[in-house]
């Protein structure tokens, strides 16, 4: 029963009272009987009027609701993209994706914008042994300024099915003159058939340092990497890769062919600008999460969520490039892995940066661990770096003249370095130390570096604040324009940098 339909019956029944009550009371007039009358007619109208407005007003909010309805059908429908809806959302970048997840876009980046303090005293100075009765050259001296070191923008995500995935990314700060030119880093796209089985193409990491290969640019707790690590380390390269999780977050591995160390930049075949490089690589890498998980150590710090446990995990990789198959394919064009990790041939014992023409051998092995805010880290890498006697090119070796039947040609190279961080202030601020040594084989071709850290994490890794102090007694390697590095000097080198990533 509605409530207008209960309304009127009780006026009636009111009604009906009234009249018996009227036909038996004495003292009842006829007027009095009108004016009861008039009174409850008067009754009935007001409630007949308040129950069309109310019903009126129900009507009202279910037309509204249809028309809101039908807007929001007609949105989602103008947003259909293949058979789902499409969501946007940010979890580690923003985020555009089909409803059922087969096709997705994430939208990532991050900026390091620095101050540096530098200065460099020259060692073992250019020409002190050309026999002129000067060294040739003055210091180096101090600079100081700021810079941009990295401002990258990166795609990634899935196309059609999760198995297809892709990433492209690039830097405007990758220029070796720090320009603002657009330079690419990543660019690759893959397809997983398993977790223990993926395949993917195009430039990416080499599956070599630990340092290098598993660790973001705005993941480390310093600012760059070891320097002992620069000599050994193949960088980004153009290949193909089989890679994946023998045990899910326990034990993987990666084994990559490739066009050789950092031959990312070498992008396309031009035999005209020497692009052309026909050294293959080998490179074969593997990590085992004895305690915890592989995920723990994607950073360097201990920022988990729960890091009451001990976690650590142990890694190990190999590597060989193959000398240059013949002195004259490409002649004009023809280049060649170049070791960086050597110094100038002014002083005994140090050498030029060396074009290979021979065999190279490379391995590491490293070890982390994170316990309660604490993180270690330490690594050894070892290479040998062979002469090819009858192949294209030379080097300067260390023990004769390159090239030349009878000597010493070939060369090994060692470094090693232990890192400790430390967590003053819970998941907010660190103290942080490293020390490292590489040495080259033949004469006193060593170098050591020293260096300390405070960082104040704001938002995690996402903003963060970051100082360091760096200090080589003898630069007897190389020259690391990224890290302010010098060779053949003596360097101290000061950095604060704060750090945006999205």
């Amino acid at each position: 029963m509605d409530m207008f339909t209960f309304t009127k019956r009780a006026v009636a029944a009111a009604v009906l009272g009234v009249l018996v009550h009227g036909a038996y009371a004495a003292d009842a007039t006829n007027a009095e009987v009108q004016t009861e009358l008039q009174t409850l007619k008067a009754r009935i109208a007001q409630l007949e009027k308040k129950e069309n407005e109310n019903w009126l007003t129900e009507e009202r909010t279910a037309q509204i609701k249809s028309i809101v309805s039908a807007a929001i059908a007609d949105a989602k429908t103008r947003g259909q993209f293949a058979n789902g809806d499409l969501q946007a959302g940010y979890k580690n970048g923003f985020f555009i994706q089909t409803a059922d997840s087969k096709s997705k876009l994430v939208i990532g980046g991050f900026a390091q914008v620095r101050y540096v303090y530098a200065n460099s005293n020259y060692k073992h100075p250019p020409a002190i042994y050309s026999g002129s009765s000067s060294n040739g050259a003055a210091d180096p001296g101090a600079a100081n300024g700021f810079e941009v070191r990295r401002a990258r923008v990166n795609f990634s995500g899935t196309i059609m099915a999760p198995e297809i995935f892709y990433k492209f990314e690039g830097d405007f700060a990758g220029a070796s003159s720090n320009s603002g030119n657009f330079q690419l880093t990543d660019a690759y796209i893959g397809y997983a058939f398993c977790d223990a089985a993926k395949v993917k193409a195009g430039s990416f990491k080499v599956p070599f340092t630990k340092v290098e290969y598993a660790m973001s640019d705005t993941n480390m707790e310093f600012m760059e990497r070891p320097e002992v690590n620069y000599p050994f380390d193949a960088q980004r390269a153009l290949g193909v890769s089989l890679f994946g999780d023998l045990v899910k977050d326990k034990w993987n591995y990666d084994f990559m062919i490739n066009n050789g160390s950092n031959s990312n930049k070498l992008g396309r075949i031009d035999d005209t600008a020497g692009t052309q490089d026909n050294r293959l690589g080998f490179y074969a890498r593997t990590s085992w999460a004895g305690a915890g998980a592989i995920s723990d150590f994607a950073d360097e710090p201990d920022l988990r969520k729960d890091n009451s446990g001990f976690a650590w995990l142990l890694g190990g990789a190999g590597g060989y490039e193959s000398q240059n198959s013949t002195s004259t394919a490409y002649p004009a064009a023809q280049t060649s892995t170049t070791i960086a990790g050597l110094s100038t041939a002014d002083s005994p014992g140090f050498l030029t940066s060396q074009n290979l023409n021979g065999g190279l051998f490379r391995g590491t092995v490293d070890w982390s661990a994170k316990y309660q805010g604490w993180s270690f880290l330490t690594a050894f890498y070892a290479q040998q770096i062979n002469q090819n006697e009858a192949g294209a090119g030379s080097i300067v070796a260390p023990y004769g003249t390159a090239g030349a039947k009878g000597n010493d040609s070939s060369f090994a190279m060692y470094g090693y370095y232990g890192q400790v961080g430390y967590m003053i202030l819970p998941k907010k601020l660190e103290i942080v130390g490293r020390a490292g040594q590489l040495m080259t084989e033949g004469y006193d071709n060593r170098c050591e570096a020293y260096s300390v850290g405070l960082n104040y994490y704001i938002f995690g890794h996402n903003a963060k604040i970051v100082g360091d102090l760096t200090y080589i007694p003898n630069e007897a390697a190389f020259t690391q324009v990224e890290a302010d590095v010098i060779r053949n000097t003596q360097d101290t080198i000061a950095r604060v940098q704060f750090q945006v990533k999205f």
